[in-house]
C-alpha cells in the first residue's frame, strides 16, 4: 500500500513540476521581437517637396516597405533587394501625392520582428 501511494505522489509531483516548467518556458519566449532603434531602417536625408527618390539606410533584405502619406493613403510599396543602404525611387505623381501633407510615414515589416512605423516630416 506505501509503494502505491508513494507512487502516486510521485507521478503528481512530476506532472506539477512539468506543468511549472512547460508554462514558463511558454512565457519566456516569444514569436516576434521588437527591433532597437539603431538597428531600425530610418532616412539618410530629409525629404524635400516633390523629391523623386528617399534614400535609406539600415536595410534588410526582403523587408517589405510601404510609404503612407499625412491622409494615410498608400503612395508605394517596395521589398528591399540586400542589406544596407538603398534608394526608393518615385514617380512624378506619387511624389506629389507624397508631397501632399506636412508630414508622411513609413511601415516595416520584416521576418521574425514587429512592425514599426516611422514620422518624417517634408522640408521646404
Amino acid at each position: 500500500m506505501k509503494k502505491i501511494l508513494g507512487y502516486v505522489a510521485g507521478v503528481a509531483a512530476i506532472l506539477a513540476l512539468g506543468g511549472c516548467a512547460s508554462t514558463s518556458a511558454q512565457g519566456s519566449k516569444s514569436s516576434v521581437k521588437t527591433l532597437s532603434t539603431t538597428k531600425q531602417m530610418k532616412l539618410r536625408t530629409p525629404y524635400k517637396k516633390n523629391a523623386r527618390q528617399l534614400d535609406f539606410t539600415n536595410g534588410r533584405k526582403s523587408a517589405k516597405l510601404t510609404v503612407l502619406n499625412g491622409k494615410k493613403q498608400c503612395v508605394k510599396k517596395s521589398n528591399v533587394a540586400k542589406k544596407g543602404n538603398f534608394t526608393l525611387k518615385l514617380t512624378k505623381a506619387q511624389a506629389k501625392k507624397l508631397s501632399q501633407c506636412s508630414t508622411f510615414k513609413y511601415s516595416v515589416a520584416q521576418k521574425g520582428y514587429k512592425t514599426y512605423t516611422v514620422t518624417n516630416p517634408v522640408t521646404k
